[in-house]
């Protein structure tokens, strides 16, 4: 979730998703970074588990904080909620995955796991899995982890009323579920049955060639019914806002949430595979400034932060070593195709926003981290067939063209019927340090090349998520993260039903491409019905990608191993330890 802020947001309906044991390995991420020096691996790999080579030890050049067997990680915002059923955020989900457990969870390398499921059988037609639970798995209330917490989560988040932004990623793919979210069918006829309490059968509308890694994402997490309904007296909004309202059954225990300052971890004894745990507590911190960061990393008050480009400089001009990794990210525009007062139903005067912004500029002199120009919507660090999705896509974007800029945006306004003095555009975008200077960037380049002022709303990411699910925006500054390796997970977000699909995009030709790539049974074919929706979407303009995210941090050498990849943002579960 991810994923990533670092948003994933989300509403009803449009995804596929997930992976297959025999299939997964050959899904690695293969993107390469540069400019943020080199991971642990020693390379500039997709993933990074921090810490492990004697050279990256060696250039530590800060001891960190002084608390026995604990560690300190800044997180970049105030999770908005801990309920699986309603999070749409990154932030929210890495904390997730350090504190619950599904079917599957993933290891350093993002290959599916065994967890809560020990095995699983798949029928001939790859459609119906058939999950067995280990039977000494626990919630922190005590009750064990069975097959009905599962049936009893999904289908909550497949009821309509419940408001799920994520529901699609499962009505899209458990069959009957859309149905059941339309009305047209009972949860019993849905193709998710605990057989009995240790034995999960699980039916898909179609053969998903990453199931697994499905079953490890948080829209399928489990959610204990009996705790759940006593928590919340029937009101969801009561779940997950604090130690008290919430049940988990993973590594860890939340023992402290102080909102928008800090969260504290506890490891569970009664996690099913502690012993993995080596790190008896976490802080995760909520420091927003680049700046304020930075210092409380050298004064030995964090253990572990992301830096900005010139952060990165700086800390490798002392010795520090600095860490990078691709996190999957794509940075970029949504428009409001509500707000036609505005323009921003005209796909001409949204292509010339676009057209106007210089991004290898902003990736060079603003950014200076390592992050690419984008080229489409999919970064190329997500697989494809036969290679990654975008080295067969190849650049389907505008791109920077402030002569065409000009003329577009003259035409789109002519259409629209508008003057660009009476135009009131407001750019909503987070709070923090990094992105009000990428937001100045934007706002300065507009107004040179289209000769119009856009106003800058900054706001917390809570508030910018709450906003952008209400159409409470005219353009917002967003991101978004893979929820799984496979280019429809960018994609389908922009489908006409989508919860995701903020800024009300709705071209049925789109659709129809999405539905033909759900249904492909051809690999091949698949792919190229994506790169058409591709192609598409981004000729419409909903959206304008400006970059793909690199992520550069730096650790002190108060503990190892920590897992940062595009599919876990933060893993402290595959080995990582206290030095």
């Amino acid at each position: 979730m991810k994923k990533r802020v670092q948003i994933r947001s989300g509403s009803s309906q449009k995804r596929q998703v997930c992976r297959i044991t025999s299939l997964l390995l050959a899904a690695v991420l293969t993107a390469s970074l540069a400019g943020c020096g080199s991971n642990a691996n020693g390379g500039g790999s997709a993933a990074s588990t921090a810490g492990s080579s004697a050279a990256s030890a060696a250039s530590v050049l800060y001891p960190g904080t002084t608390a026995a067997d604990s560690v300190t990680i800044n997180i970049p915002s105030e999770p908005p909620q801990m309920n699986s059923i309603l999070a749409t955020d990154q932030v929210s989900g890495d904390i997730m995955r350090l504190t619950m457990a599904g079917l599957t969870k993933q290891d350093a390398n993002d290959k599916p796991q065994p967890d809560i499921a020990q095995s699983w059988d798949i029928s001939t037609d790859k459609k119906t899995y058939t999950f067995h639970l280990r039977k000494d798995a626990k919630w922190s209330n005590g009750e064990p982890v069975t097959a009905k917490d599962f049936v009893f989560s999904w289908i909550t988040a497949m009821t309509a009323s419940t408001g799920a932004q994520y529901s699609y990623i499962l009505t899209d793919n458990i069959a009957g579920g859309q149905d059941y979210y339309d009305g047209k069918i009972t949860a019993d006829k849905v193709g998710v049955k605990a057989l009995d309490d240790y034995t999960l059968k699980v039916e898909f509308s179609n053969p998903i060639p990453y199931a697994l890694s499905l079953t490890s994402f948080s829209a399928y997490l489990p959610i204990n019914e009996k705790g759940y309904k006593q928590i919340t007296g029937g009101s969801m909004d009561k779940y997950g806002k604090s130690p008290e309202t919430l049940l988990t059954n993973g590594p860890y225990k939340m023992t402290e949430w102080t909102h928008d300052d800090h969260i504290t971890l506890a490891k569970s004894n009664d996690y099913w595979d502690s012993a993995k745990t080596t790190i008896s507590n976490v802080k995760l911190t909520m420091l927003k400034d680049e700046n304020a960061m930075l210092n409380a990393f050298k004064a030995g008050d964090v253990d572990e932060i992301t830096v900005n480009g010139d952060q990165m400089a700086s800390l490798k001009a002392e010795g520090q070593a600095v860490k990078t990794y691709s996190d999957g990210g794509v940075q970029y525009l949504e428009f409001n195709e509500k707000r036609t007062n505005l323009g921003l139903g005209n796909a001409k005067i949204r292509q010339a926003l676009g057209m106007a912004l210089d991004c290898t500029s902003l990736c060079s002199n603003i950014l200076k981290d390592g992050s690419t120009a984008a080229d489409g919507m999919v970064p190329p660090s997500i697989a494809g067939t036969g290679g990654t999705y975008a080295k067969a896509r190849g650049s389907v974007l505008l791109g920077y063209d402030k002569e065409k800029a000009k003329t577009t945006f003259e035409a789109g306004l002519k259409e629209a019927n508008l003057n660009k003095s009476n135009l009131k555009i407001s750019l909503s975008c987070s709070d923090d340090s990094k992105t009000q200077k990428m937001a100045a960037f934007l706002q300065e380049q507009w107004n040179s090349t289209l000769g119009i002022h856009i106003e800058l709303k900054p706001m917390p990411s809570k508030s910018r998520f709450t906003a952008m699910s209400n159409g409470d925006f005219d353009i917002v500054l967003t991101n978004w993260f893979p929820d799984y390796n496979d280019p429809m997970t960018y994609l389908d977000t922009l489908t006409s039903s989508s919860g995701n699909n903020n800024g009300k995009y709705n071209n049925p030709n789109y659709d129809a491409l999405i539905k033909q790539a759900v249904t492909a049974t051809d690999t091949a074919k698949r792919q190229e019905f994506l790169i058409q929706a591709e192609k598409l979407m981004l000729q419409d303009c909903p959206i304008y990608p400006l970059y793909f995210k690199a992520q550069c941090y730096t650790m002190s050498g108060k503990f190892t191993g920590l897992t940062r990849t595009a599919f876990q943002d933060l893993d402290l579960c595959d080995g990582a330890k206290v030095s």
